[in-house]
């Protein structure tokens, strides 16, 4: 991330922030387990919470054009 890093001692500009995101998803879910997901799906649906809304690519776009909404 562009400047989101440490600053120098010496002053000047931050530094770049590099982040690495290890996912893991489950390999076998219990019937409890998948219900419980497919629940909480259900009320991410009812709420404004919505992660689809844009896709991969147009968020990519945002953060280096620094396009806010």
């Amino acid at each position: 991330m562009r400047e989101k890093g440490v600053k120098p001692v010496r002053g000047g500009s931050s530094g770049d922030l590099f982040c690495r995101v290890v996912i893991e998803t489950p390999v076998s879910l219990s019937a409890e387990q998948k219900d419980l997901l497919k629940k909480f799906e259900a009320s991410l649906q009812e709420g404004s919470h919505k992660p689809r809304e844009q896709s991969f690519f147009e968020g990519v776009k945002k953060f280096f054009t620094g396009a806010v909404d």
